[in-house]
């Protein structure tokens, strides 16, 4: 579960966000009814959706098989819209009485919806191939574990959509100029993204060549760049909440009209708990991009080797130790100095299964216990106590063992040969 909100959560807040700060900035300050840009900007968004709907099923269908083809027109053209985008934004900083209903207003809502259409298709299809993952091999097809992961992916979607809609009702109480500086930092992190992966792509196809630091730097900003732009999103649109905070706070001025004055304190009231839920918002965000990623990929730590008794020709284990039911991990150092791990367990019905701590599939990665699964290090699939012995997918590899007076035995023979697993 959590995995699939961290997943998406980090997939989808930044076209999420760049659409809520675009609805800020190119907003007339007083509104009637809907505004047609703010339904163009919602067609964008559905667009670029559903651009991203079908270019998943074609890629899980394997219509495409190079996704490539789409990816460097698309990085292409995100570039420039972003360039574009960067120097109309710049010229509304510039000039702060400038609204957005003027000529300049005019190309800021064109390439908007463009930068928002692009940035929904580039973000989409990597969290709807999660559908794909919701059931692992094996399992039912209603189980509690696939309705938890879409508990996770339905909620990150509706988490990244209120943060987004909370952060458009604050930061439209903030000054126009410190916002639009706002965004205008967040798309030239955005665009700079862009640059990086549309390198990268160009990079990988031999397109370009790129080395020493240059290739340093691009893989650097391509593995890390998603997270750090989300915090410097975090920690910059601070800014015009701090704006909006510092109009909301203080005396209320009194009014010639008692109900006018009644009227902007509660309109003050309103803005301190959209600051306030905005606030709280980015702190899950960041929150989730840190402490909720670290807990995603943390690496398991195998447990130490438990002691066992060595005859002269076998690893003897004692069935008491082993009636917990829980995993054994032992260590054997064979002729040679090489440390073969293997694994016990006690199955239900009284069976025992035996196996090196290692796969075929995944080598020496070794098992750890977790949820009553036993679950490979390498590539964290999950298998059933019961198949432990059998051979074939990520199972361990099966060895000799002898059931007799109370003990499991292994033949040290076993364990000899062995000993190129662990190599």
């Amino acid at each position: 579960m959590l995995e699939r909100f961290v997943s998406v959560v980090g997939g989808a807040t930044l076209p999420f966000l760049l659409y809520a700060a675009l609805a800020v900035v190119l907003t007339p300050t007083a509104v009637e009814g809907w505004p047609r840009a703010s339904r163009w900007r919602l067609a964008s968004a559905l667009t670029g959706t559903a651009g991203a709907l079908v270019f998943a099923v074609l890629r899980a269908t394997s219509v495409i098989d190079r996704r490539t083809t789409v990816n460097i027109p698309t990085l292409i053209a995100c570039v420039a819209v972003d360039a574009v985008l960067i120097v109309v934004l710049a010229l509304l900083v510039r000039r702060p009485t400038w609204g957005v209903d003027g000529r300049l207003g005019t190309v800021a809502q064109v390439v908007g919806c463009l930068a928002i259409a692009l940035a929904f298709f580039r973000a989409v299809p990597e969290a709807v191939l999660q559908l794909a993952a919701f059931i692992e091999p094996g399992e039912e097809v209603l189980s509690s574990q696939m309705l938890l992961r879409a508990l996770g992916f339905i909620g990150g979607w509706i988490a990244v959509a209120l943060f987004a809609f909370v952060y458009y009702r604050a930061a439209r109480r903030a000054p126009v100029r410190p916002t639009r500086i706002t965004l205008l930092v967040f798309v030239l992190a955005f665009g700079t993204v862009h640059v990086f992966q549309l390198a990268r792509v160009l990079q990988s196809t031999h397109r370009i060549r790129l080395g020493g630091d240059a290739f340093r730097v691009m893989s650097w900003a391509t593995n890390n760049a998603g997270g750090v732009v989300l915090l410097t999103a975090a920690a910059v649109w601070l800014v015009p909440m701090g704006f909006a905070l510092a109009r909301a706070v203080g005396r209320t001025p009194v009014q010639a009209n008692p109900a006018r004055t009644r009227a902007l304190r509660a309109e003050r009231r309103r803005s301190r708990r959209w600051v306030l839920a905005s606030g709280i918002g980015f702190a899950a965000l960041v929150a989730t991009r840190t402490v909720a990623v670290a807990k995603v990929n943390e690496v398991p730590t195998l447990s130490d080797p438990e002691p066992y008794e060595v005859t002269a020709d076998a690893a003897v284990v004692s069935a008491a130790v082993l009636g917990d039911g829980h995993l054994h991990r032992f260590a054997y150092a064979t002729s040679d100095g090489t440390e073969v791990r293997f694994i016990m367990i006690l199955k239900n019905g009284g069976a025992y299964g035996v196996g090196l701590d290692a796969c075929e599939s995944c080598g020496p990665a070794g098992y750890y216990e977790g949820a009553g699964k036993i679950i490979c290090k390498r590539c964290d699939v999950a298998i059933n106590p019961a198949t432990i012995g059998f051979k074939g997918g990520c199972n361990p590899i099966p060895i000799d063992f002898a059931v007799a007076d109370g003990t499991v035995s292994v033949p040290l023979s076993a364990l000899e040969d062995s000993a190129e697993v662990f190599a």
